[in-house]
């Protein structure tokens, strides 16, 4: 590699002063690195294309430069405590060398913090694609909190993820009900999870914390959402015919434009919901409507004592 170097070296322009803060050192190896590899799929870039390649790499690359600088710094340590022939002199190189060691491991280590999260990630969705279909949990429920949690980093206090979206997530029929006994968080914790345009069909939700997520347009038919909290939760447009809701609270919730034919809502609060252009069905309600979402005839949606769906301005399905 030393003997390509001057072949491909640029004058020196403004580009070096522009980046103070990349070694120059550095910078020639990259250059030199991209040099080779170019002459070998035989393309007819510049020198100084190639530095300017390895600039803008290196500038996009912090953990690379920061991690040459460390260790150009430990191996002076290393060299200066190898030639000194005083024992005080050596001691303080030997330390400060450890010292250095030491830096590179934590800054190391906080650095591959972003890749042990995608890794995280990963096995979670794998978790929940493998067990697609499958009868039971799975781990589909420590999986999908995993991913919808948002966890800082200890003792990285200031590293901070986000939640990830769960929109259209693939999971009908499964059971997604803790196995662990907790009596403050008795069913699936996903507040504010993104699960729009989900496919939840028949799943079983009992008790599940759903308060302020956004489901608009999720498919819910046939689900178990007993005693489920969805207050202020975004169902607007959701398919929720035959869908189980009793004892569900569901205050504040938004509901418009949902579908609710068939739905059970007994005992679940309402209070504040919005169910304007809701549909909703009653013994009025044809065979033939009654069919077309799976339902046996007749097929009322069971509204909680003294609601009144048509004050609420739902429309009747006939």
């Amino acid at each position: 590699m030393g003997a390509t170097l001057p072949q491909h070296k640029p004058k020196k322009t403004r580009l070096l002063r522009l980046i103070p803060r990349i070694p120059h050192k550095l910078i020639e190896a990259k250059a030199s690195e991209i040099y080779e590899g170019r002459k070998r799929e035989g393309r007819s870039d510049t020198p100084e294309d190639d530095w300017f390649k390895a600039l803008e790499l290196l500038e996009k690359d912090w953990w690379t430069v920061t991690r040459w600088k460390l260790e150009e710094r430990y191996q002076k340590f290393k060299d200066s405590a190898k030639n000194s022939t005083k024992d005080a002199l050596t001691f303080k190189s030997l330390s400060q060398a450890v010292n250095a060691s030491v830096l590179i491991g934590a800054v190391t280590f906080i650095a591959s913090e972003q890749q042990r999260r995608d890794i995280q990630v990963y096995q979670a969705w794998q978790v929940i694609t493998v067990a697609h279909k499958q009868p039971g949990s799975g781990g589909r429920v420590q999986a999908l909190e995993f991913l919808n949690s948002e966890p800082r980093r200890i003792p990285w206090f200031w590293l901070h993820w986000e939640r990830e979206s769960l929109e259209s997530l693939e999971v009908p029929n499964a059971y997604l009900i803790p196995s662990r006994k907790n009596v403050k968080k008795p069913g699936i914790q996903l507040s504010k999870a993104e699960l729009n345009k989900a496919n939840l069909q028949e799943i079983f939700l009992t008790k599940a914390n759903l308060q302020g997520a956004f489901l608009q347009g999720a498919k819910l038919q046939g689900a178990f959402l007993q005693r489920a909290y969805l207050q202020e939760a975004h169902l607007l447009g959701a398919y929720l015919q035959g869908t189980n809701l009793t004892d569900a609270k569901l205050q504040g919730a938004y509901l418009q434009y949902t579908y609710l034919q068939g739905a059970i809502l007994r005992d679940a609060n309402l209070q504040g919901t919005n169910l304007q252009g809701a549909h909703y069905t009653d013994k009025s309600t044809s065979q033939q409507m009654c069919k077309a979402f799976s339902k046996e005839y007749p097929c009322p949606t069971i509204f909680p004592k003294g609601f009144n769906p048509k004050t609420a301005g739902m429309i009747l399905e006939k």
